[in-house]
């Protein structure tokens, strides 16, 4: 039983070392790694905030999926073709911000950016 204790203890500790490393926020975690480089948006401003987007974007899109593909309202200036207007590059934009953080979206496998 004292094994078991001490196996909690450490546990414990070792969650608390991670949680204490672990960047708040997305945009603290690329201060924390280096800069990326995007290409630079060809439009006036973003439908949102740019630190809103860098941090929540996978949110957004996973709400329009549902709002558009379940429930079937369309809402043209928060599509994906709004995005590929101003960012009009899927290698230089997306890919590279994927890329950096290790994820896999299959939004593409159907969606066509233009």
């Amino acid at each position: 039983m004292v094994w078991f204790r001490s196996f909690i203890i450490a546990l414990a500790l070792a969650m608390g070392v991670v949680a204490v490393s672990a960047p708040a926020s997305a945009e603290q975690g690329y201060r924390m790694h280096g800069p990326i480089k995007l290409q630079k948006a060809v439009g006036e401003a973003c439908i949102r905030d740019t630190a809103d987007m860098a941090r929540n974007h996978m949110k957004l899109m996973k709400h329009k999926r549902v709002e558009t593909v379940r429930e079937g309202m369309r809402n043209p200036p928060e599509s994906i073709l709004s995005c590929a207007n101003c960012h009009t590059s899927h290698e230089q934009f997306c890919d590279q911000c994927h890329n950096y953080v290790g994820v896999k979206p299959d939004c593409f496998t159907c969606h066509i950016f233009p």
